[in-house]
Formats: C-alpha cells, sequence, structure tokens
C-alpha cells in the first residue's frame, strides 16, 4: 500500500501544477496582468443616447456621424425592445442625436453598419439586424434628397449565423462576419480560444463563405480604393490584411498584424488610416456583458497601413493608442471613428457616445 502513496502524491502534484499553470495562462491570455495607458491627453463631450452605439459610420464629406442604437442592457436581460439608426452632426458646436431613419424595418435590432456613399447613385446604409425571431438579416436602407434614409430591402441568407460586422462594396454587394459567440464571451472561448467565426461574401444574389476559423471576428474595414479588406479577431489578438479582388469578391490575406490587445469594431478614414476599438482586458469584458454594471476598460488604436511593414523583432511603428481608459468615462469601447481631428467612441452597453479632441 505505501508504494502506491507516492505515485499517487507526484500525480495529484503534476496535475495541480498543470491547473495552476493552465489557469496562469487564461489569466495571462484574458489581460488580467496587462497594462496599458489608461489616460487620454485631450478632452471628450459626451453625446446622450436612448440606448448603446455598438458601432459607428461617418460621412467624412458631409460630416455627419450614423449610430446603431438599441438599449442593449434591456436586451440582455429579455425585454422587448427595439432599435434604430440615429445621427449626429458633427459640423455644429453642441452635437445632438437625431433620426437618421424615416421609419425603421419591422422588428429592427441593428449591429453592425456599413454606409455606401459612391457619389454617383443615393447613398445606401447597410445594417445588420437580428431579430426577435432568431432570425439575421441585413436592412438595406436609401438616402432621399433631404437627407433621411428610407428601408429599401431586406437580405437574408443561411450564412448569416451570427453577425456581428458588414462592410459594403456595392448597391447589393458586401462582406460580413459571423462571430460564433451570440454576443457573449465563454469561459470556453478563453481556455481553448476556438471561438470561430467566419467570413462571408454576398454577391448581390446569395452567399458564400470566404474565410474559415477566424478567431472570433468583430470587426471589419476597407481601404478607400476597395483594395484591401481588414479584418480585426477578438480572440486572436491581431489584424488581418486581405487582398481583394473586385471583379469576384475573392480575397487573399497579405499580412497579419499583432495588436497585443482584442480588437471589436473598425473605421477606416479617408487618409486609409484604421481605427480601432479594443478590450485590453477580456476578463473585465467577460464580466461587463454578464453584468453590464460592472466596468471594463475602453482602448481606441491608430493603425497606418501606409508605413513600413517591421523587420522580424522590430517595433510595429504603424500601430499607436490614442485612447484609453479604465472604464469609468466609457466602458468596453466597441467603436472609434475619426473626424477633422476629432473621432467618437461607441461602448456596448453605455446610453451615450463620446467625442474626443486630443490636445494640440
Amino acid at each position: 500500500m505505501k508504494k502506491l502513496v507516492k505515485p499517487v502524491l507526484v500525480g495529484t502534484g503534476i496535475l495541480l501544477l498543470g491547473t495552476l499553470l493552465l489557469i496562469a495562462e487564461i489569466a495571462r491570455f484574458a489581460g488580467m496582468f496587462h497594462s496599458f495607458a489608461a489616460r487620454f491627453p485631450g478632452t471628450c463631450t459626451e453625446v446622450p443616447l436612448g440606448g448603446s452605439s455598438e458601432d459607428i459610420q461617418v460621412d467624412a464629406q458631409r460630416g455627419i456621424a450614423y449610430l446603431s442604437v438599441l438599449d442593449r442592457a434591456s436586451l440582455a436581460r429579455s425585454e422587448p425592445v427595439d432599435g434604430t439608426v440615429m445621427l449626429v452632426d458633427l459640423n455644429v458646436a453642441e452635437p445632438a442625436a437625431r433620426a437618421a431613419m424615416a421609419y425603421d424595418p419591422p422588428a429592427f435590432r441593428p449591429h453592425g453598419l456599413s454606409l455606401l456613399d459612391t457619389g454617383d447613385t443615393p447613398a445606401r446604409l447597410f445594417v445588420i439586424s437580428h431579430r426577435p425571431d432568431g432570425n439575421h438579416t441585413v436592412e438595406v436602407a436609401e438616402r432621399d434628397a433631404n437627407g433621411a434614409f428610407f428601408p429599401r430591402e431586406t437580405i437574408a441568407d443561411a450564412a448569416f449565423v451570427s453577425p456581428n460586422a458588414i462592410v459594403a462594396v456595392g448597391p447589393r454587394q458586401f462582406y460580413l462576419v459571423n462571430d460564433s459567440s451570440a454576443g457573449t464571451l465563454r469561459t470556453s472561448d478563453l481556455v481553448l480560444r476556438r471561438a470561430l467565426g467566419t467570413l462571408v461574401y454576398f454577391d448581390g444574389k446569395a452567399a458564400r463563405i470566404v474565410e474559415r476559423e477566424l478567431q472570433l471576428p468583430a470587426g471589419m474595414g476597407i481601404s478607400p480604393d476597395g483594395s484591401r479588406l481588414y479584418v480585426g479577431e477578438t480572440l486572436g489578438k491581431q489584424l488581418r490584411i486581405y487582398r481583394r479582388d473586385p471583379a469576384s469578391g475573392d480575397l487573399a490575406l497579405d499580412e497579419v498584424v499583432a495588436l497585443d490587445t482584442s480588437p471589436d469594431n473598425i473605421n477606416v478614414d479617408p487618409d486609409g488610416v484604421l481605427w480601432i476599438a479594443a478590450h485590453p482586458k477580456l476578463l473585465a469584458l467577460r464580466g461587463h456583458l454578464r453584468q453590464p454594471a460592472d466596468r471594463a476598460p475602453a482602448q481606441v488604436l491608430r493603425f497606418d497601413p501606409r508605413g513600413p511593414r517591421p523587420a522580424d523583432g522590430e517595433t510595429e511603428s504603424r500601430l499607436s493608442q490614442v485612447y484609453g481608459n479604465d472604464g469609468s468615462q466609457i466602458s468596453a469601447a466597441s467603436v472609434a471613428a475619426h473626424w477633422r481631428g476629432e473621432f467618437l467612441v461607441g461602448a456596448l452597453f453605455d446610453h451615450k457616445v463620446l467625442i474626443c479632441k486630443p490636445n494640440p
């Protein structure tokens, strides 16, 4: 009997050590030990909303920001709420939110947005909607001569299983990502890092999957000339850059950029610079998703793809942080969008959007 005691103790010790190492690795990956600059050298003003603005699109020529507004905290409590798209005129001294839609589509619960304005035809707004019946659609609205958007059509496809972000590239053509998480961040996602999502292309008639096994994709953007598509992976903590064939919609991976933080929505300004909202601490984000009253840090990154790619061992000079906060000013920032030296910040649950101006 004594001969069995030592092997059992050794085995138990190895198991305990392995468990502790696994817990430490999960904590490290989830950002428990990650430090970031929770500061912003500038000033931010708040624009109150009737819900949270999970995504934002800016019409740079007109200086109008479009916001995906929904009371997501109430929705998380299974309360029957619908949302809308609102706009903020950035040209005025005291911006305020007002309706952007002439009327909303039925059972409208907006998520990701994409604004398509080629100048040749009326601007179109593409909006992911998660309907109360469990179906997911893309609502397409068109802007009239007075600036209001009118719903024009609803696009549905079996490939839209859990859509999060969308990028329009034509009057009925777009890419979207399915995040596979249904708005949650599970413990198993942090342990296995296998919250796999897909990248889908809708060619105007039908959708097809163009990329699989993405690590919880949550944000997308496109270069001003349409030649590059950007996809952020929340669990991958990286940015994927694809070369795009405009004729076929096919993609070829060009580069993967490590971010050392978890990206959310992506906006690309007219200069081609990416503005990326990010979550530096995934455990805090997970707690915020479960209980919105628990605050989570907010971070905004700026990535300029025009800079030189770093060689092995060199620092990534194209990437910088432009905003950081411990969650007290805005919690779990989900989107940032730039316009004329300022940028807007929206969040998952906070009923406001920030307009931030860096110090000179």
